[in-house]
C-alpha cells in the first residue's frame, strides 16, 4: 500500500528500485498484481485511521472551522472510460477527469473527508451532504462553511437534523428574495440578524401568512448567509 502512495513519476522499475534497493528489488509485473488486489476501501480507511491520530489543537472560539470545495483531478486518457471522459468540447481531443470534493480542516490544514465522483455523476451537493451524515458524531463543535454552489435545502435539512451549524455564502438578490418580509435587510455594510423562514408545498391562504414564507415547489434552491 506504501508504494503507490509515494512514487514518483519515473517508471515503475526505477520507483521500485529506489524503495527496496537492489537486493529485495521485486519485479514490476509482480508489484502490478499485488497493487490490483488492494481493495480502494483500504486506503479510505487508512485515510481516517492517520487523521485520528493527528490532534485538532486549533479551533475559533471552540468550533473546529471545516470547509467544503471541489475539484477536477486529471487521469489518464481512457475513451473506454466513459464515466470520466469529458468529450463535449468542440475541436478538441476528449481526456479525462474525475471530481474530487474535499472535507478541510482550516485552523489545522488538514484534510477530513473526500468524496470521489465520476464526470458523469458529479454532484457537490450530494457528497456535502454525505459529509454532514458522516461527521454527525464527532465530538468536535464543527461549523460547516461552503460556497454558493453547494446550498440547497437538502443540506439545510441535513445539517439541522444532524444538530449541525453551517454558514454558507449568498448573493444579495437571493438574500432579498428570500425574506421577503425584510426588504431591508441588507441595507447596512454588516448585518447580524436572526431571520425565520417558514418552508411549506402548499399556497392556502393560512400557510403564506407565515413569516418569510417560501413554498418548496416553486424554488429549485436558496442561499443562506448563515444560520446559528
Amino acid at each position: 500500500m506504501l508504494f503507490p502512495m509515494i512514487a514518483g513519476a519515473d517508471n515503475v522499475a526505477t520507483e521500485l528500485l529506489d524503495l527496496f534497493g537492489e537486493e529485495e528489488l521485486p519485479l514490476p509485473s509482480a508489484m502490478i498484481q499485488r497493487r490490483n488486489q488492494i481493495k480502494k476501501e483500504a486506503f479510505q480507511e487508512l485515510f481516517y485511521l492517520f487523521n485520528k491520530r493527528i490532534p485538532k489543537e486549533k479551533t475559533f472560539h471552540g468550533y473546529q472551522l471545516v470547509a467544503c470545495d471541489g475539484t477536477r483531478l486529471n487521469l489518464p486518457y481512457n475513451p473506454s472510460d466513459l464515466g470520466n471522459l469529458v468529450d463535449n468540447i468542440e475541436g478538441r481531443k476528449g481526456f479525462n477527469q474525475i471530481h474530487m470534493n474535499a472535507l478541510y480542516d482550516v485552523m489545522n490544514d488538514i484534510f477530513i473527508d473526500i468524496e470521489l465522483q465520476g464526470m458523469q455523476e458529479m454532484n457537490e451537493r450530494d457528497a456535502f451532504c454525505k459529509f454532514l451524515d458522516k461527521h454527525s458524531d464527532d465530538m468536535l463543535k464543527t461549523i460547516f462553511i461552503a460556497d454558493r454552489g453547494y446550498a440547497s435545502f437538502n443540506i439545510y435539512a441535513h445539517a439541522i437534523n444532524n444538530n449541525q451549524f453551517f454558514l454558507i455564502r449568498m448573493k444579495e438578490s437571493d438574500a432579498q428574495s428570500l425574506c421577503l418580509d425584510n426588504k431591508h435587510l441588507l441595507d447596512n455594510s454588516f448585518v447580524d440578524e436572526n431571520v425565520t423562514i417558514h418552508i411549506g408545498r402548499r399556497r392556502k391562504k393560512n400557510n403564506c401568512e407565515y413569516e418569510n414564507y417560501q413554498n418548496i415547489g416553486q424554488i429549485k434552491w436558496i442561499l443562506l448567509s448563515s444560520v446559528y
